[in-house]
C-alpha cells in the first residue's frame, strides 16, 4: 500500500476514528485503526467493542491499494507532528515507511487478520431520519440528566431513544432529575424505543459537531446495535440490555405557580449565589411571590449568606422551595432561548424548567425536602451594625 496524504484533511478523518479506539483494553488490536485503500477511496475503521466507526478518509491519493492496521498511540503523534503539509506512507510485509520532507520513520503494523469484523447497517431497519443540527440539539438537551459513570440500574448511565407520533424523544434520569427533549423527524418507524449508553452518545455528539448541521442523519437499528449514518461516516453503538422506567407518569399535567424570567439574568444571579453554596450543600432556596419578586437565597454556615432578587412574570400561589443549584444551573445553560419558564406544584413537587413558549424540552428537578422553618431561614437579614 502506498499513499500520498494531505496532512490537514486526513487528520480530520483520522481523529474521528482514533477516538473510537480503546486505550485501556488489554487487547492491543483495539487501540488501532484499520486503513483500507481502494483505487477510488480510503476507509478507516476502529472499535472498542461497544462502539465502532467506519468513515471515509479525506485528502488521500492512493498510489497503490492495500490495507494495514496502525497502532494509534505512537502513529497518531507521528501523523500530527510530521513536518510540512503532506507525507507519504508505504506499507509492505507489516512494515511502514513514513516520509515527510527530509524526515523518515519506520514502524510496524498489527496483522490485518486480527482486526475484528465490525457490524454494519446492511440489513438494519430505519429508526428515524433528521438533520445533524436537530439531532445534536435533542441529544444535548435529552441526555442532561444521565449519570456520567457506569451505574446500576443501567438506565441511569444511558439515554432512552424513543419514536412516538412522528417525533424522536430522548430522555434521561439520575433519579433526582429527569430531562426530556423531542424533535419532529422526516421518516421513522411507527413506534419503538431503545437504551443507548452515554459513553457512545458522547462520541456521537463529537462526530455531529464536526459535520454540517444541515446534513441529514439516518438512524438505523437491529436487535443488538444502533447505527448513525451521515456524510461518509457510520458510527455504531451497542444497545443497553435494560428498559427505561415509564417516565410519562411523573410528567406534571398542571401547576400551581409559574415564573417566566430572562434566562441570562437568572443564570448570572444563580452563579453568584452558587459561589457561596458550592463548597457546602449546593442548596438554593427560591422565594417566589406574586409581586413579580423572584428571590434566591443561599447559606454556608462557616462563611455567610447570599440573596439575589430579580424580576419575573409570576402567576399562581406564593412559594418557597429548595433545589440543587448545580442541577438548576445545568438545566438553564442547556437552553438557548432568551427566556425560561419555571413551573411548580408546591414545595414538595418537582420544579419544571422549559422554554417560555415551547414544550420541546422539559427538565424536572426534585426538591430538597426542608421543614417550613428551614425554608424560612435567612428571611430575616442580620443588622449590619453601626459601622466602624
Amino acid at each position: 500500500m502506498k499513499l500520498l496524504i494531505n496532512k490537514k484533511l486526513f487528520l480530520q478523518s483520522w481523529v474521528l476514528a482514533e477516538r473510537s479506539t480503546s486505550s485501556s483494553s488489554s487487547m492491543s488490536i483495539l487501540s488501532s485503526v484499520l486503513v483500507k485503500a481502494d483505487r477510488d477511496k480510503v476507509t478507516l475503521q476502529a472499535t472498542d467493542i461497544r462502539t465502532s466507526i467506519i468513515c471515509s478518509a479525506s485528502g488521500v491519493n492512493v498510489l497503490e491499494p492495500g490495507e494495514a492496521v496502525f497502532p494509534v498511540k505512537i502513529v497518531s503523534e507521528l501523523f500530527k507532528k510530521s513536518p510540512g503539509e503532506e507525507f507519504n506512507l508505504t506499507v509492505s510485509d507489516g512494515k511502514v515507511i513514513l516520509k515527510a520532507g527530509r524526515s523518515k520513520y519506520n514502524f510496524s503494523t498489527y496483522p490485518v487478520r486480527e482486526f475484528p469484523s465490525l457490524p454494519t447497517s446492511a440489513g438494519a431497519e430505519l429508526f428515524c431520519k433528521l438533520s445533524v443540527g436537530e439531532l445534536a440539539e435533542v441529544i444535548e438537551e435529552g441526555t442532561l440528566a444521565a449519570s456520567s459513570g457506569e451505574e446500576f440500574p443501567l438506565y441511569l448511565s444511558s439515554a432512552n431513544f424513543q419514536i412516538s407520533s412522528g417525533r424522536l424523544n430522548i430522555v434521561s434520569t439520575d433519579t433526582r432529575r429527569l430531562a426530556l427533549s423531542g424533535s419532529a423527524v422526516s421518516e421513522s418507524v411507527d413506534s419503538d424505543s431503545a437504551l443507548l449508553p452515554m459513553k457512545g452518545i458522547k462520541e456521537i455528539q463529537r462526530i455531529l459537531a464536526s459535520l454540517n448541521p444541515e446534513y441529514m442523519v439516518e438512524i438505523l437499528y437491529d436487535d443488538a446495535q444502533f447505527y448513525f449514518r451521515a456524510d461518509n461516516v457510520e458510527f455504531t453503538v451497542r444497545r443497553v440490555e435494560s428498559h427505561f422506567p415509564a417516565y410519562e407518569k411523573i410528567l406534571p399535567k398542571n401547576h400551581l405557580t409559574t415564573a417566566v424570567l430572562d434566562r441570562g439574568d437568572l443564570i448570572s444571579a444563580l452563579e453568584r449565589v452558587d459561589v457561596i453554596v458550592k463548597d457546602y450543600n449546593r442548596m438554593v432556596i427560591l422565594d417566589i411571590a406574586r409581586e413579580n419578586s423572584f428571590v434566591m437565597r443561599g447559606r454556608a454556615p462557616d462563611f455567610g449568606n447570599a440573596k439575589e432578587e430579580i424580576y419575573a412574570d409570576i402567576s399562581g400561589e406564593n412559594l418557597k422551595i429548595a433545589v440543587n443549584s448545580k442541577f438548576f444551573m445545568e438545566a438553564l445553560k442547556v437552553l438557548r432561548d432568551p427566556q425560561v419558564r419555571l413551573s411548580f406544584n408546591g414545595s414538595s413537587g418537582h420544579m419544571v424548567v422549559k422554554r417560555a413558549d415551547s414544550e420541546k424540552f422539559i427538565c424536572l428537578i426534585a426538591p430538597i425536602n426542608l421543614t417550613e422553618d428551614e425554608l424560612n431561614m435567612g428571611d430575616t437579614e442580620p443588622d449590619s451594625g453601626d459601622g466602624i
